[in-house]
């Protein structure tokens, strides 16, 4: 074979190899599905929490409802639908919903592969499962969608924000919090690969056009929380959202904060963010 020949196939190949690989592994990189140890268990039984079963085209799916500590008659005053990061799971919320408003309830929603839910996580898959979830939790609740939204406000970490819009958009939803949001999925691929490997993302996540499209809406109100030492997904991010909408959306950068420690350390404000904003409160 021809020396030319020769270099032509080893540089098709050096190119074709990675570009096999993202294709064939991509869900692999991105998404840390994790079960569900007996801990999860006793925390549950602890909140007097309800499992809140559905089923998509993923097959058996398991939210959890957690109602308010203050009982009062009817429904709950807000209901945050709350989406985990990257690597959790939905009841790892209750490490800090114990220390937020007690008439706030929660529904804490999976995505597919992760907990008790089967099936495989995709940005189309995710989405089916927050509205499928918010609708069981209307059958469970002996409510409706529709009595239920003016109540109902998203909360979301990393990945988890990606899934809180989607949900916000969807189902008519106008408040929110954000903690650690990327701008897009490809975005985030350009960090990690490079140009022009971040083009192969087949999970394109946008939360910059989810979140112009729902911040549009009358009395759309939601806050971002980002760490200033985020080493996943960088702090200008969160920036750029925020200047998506800036008179709807109020940015909070939170200096020595890094990916997953911002949770912790900001517990109590994002507990008053949450507050202020169902209330439409100016943080």
């Amino acid at each position: 074979m021809p020396l030319c020949k020769r270099l032509l196939r080893l540089v098709a190949i050096a190119i074709l190899t990675p570009v096999i690989f993202l294709l064939g592994c991509q869900s692999k990189l991105i998404y840390y599905p994790n079960p569900y140890r007996a801990e999860h268990e006793t925390m549950l039984r602890d909140a007097k929490g309800a499992r809140v079963r559905f089923t998509t085209s993923q097959g058996a799916q398991t939210a959890f409802y957690i109602p308010p500590r203050v009982t009062t008659p009817g429904l709950p005053q807000t209901i945050w639908l709350c989406f985990c990061g990257n690597g959790s799971l939905a009841l790892d919320w209750l490490h800090f919903t114990d220390d937020w408003d007690d008439h706030f309830a929660y529904l804490l929603v999976d995505y597919p592969s992760y907990g008790d839910c089967a099936g495989k996580p995709t940005p189309g898959r995710i989405r089916e499962s927050g509205k499928a979830a918010f609708a069981a939790l209307a059958q469970h609740l002996g409510s409706t969608q529709q009595e239920l939204q003016p109540r109902t406000a998203v909360l979301g970490h990393s990945l988890g924000c990606a899934a809180a819009l989607m949900a916000a958009d969807d189902l008519n939803l106008r408040r929110g919090v954000l903690v650690s949001p990327f701008t897009s999925m490809t975005d985030m691929g350009r960090i990690v690969l490079g140009w022009p490997l971040c083009y192969l993302n087949l999970h394109r996540f946008d939360n910059r056009q989810t979140l112009r499209h729902v911040t549009s809406r009358p009395s759309a109100r939601f806050v971002i929380f980002h760490g200033a030492e985020d080493e996943v997904i960088p702090v200008r991010m969160g920036r750029e959202l925020a200047a998506v909408q800036p008179r709807v959306v109020t940015f909070h950068e939170v200096p020595g904060a890094h990916h997953n420690d911002i949770l912790s350390l900001m517990m109590d404000r994002i507990g008053r963010a949450m507050r202020e904003v169902v209330a439409q409160v100016e943080p």
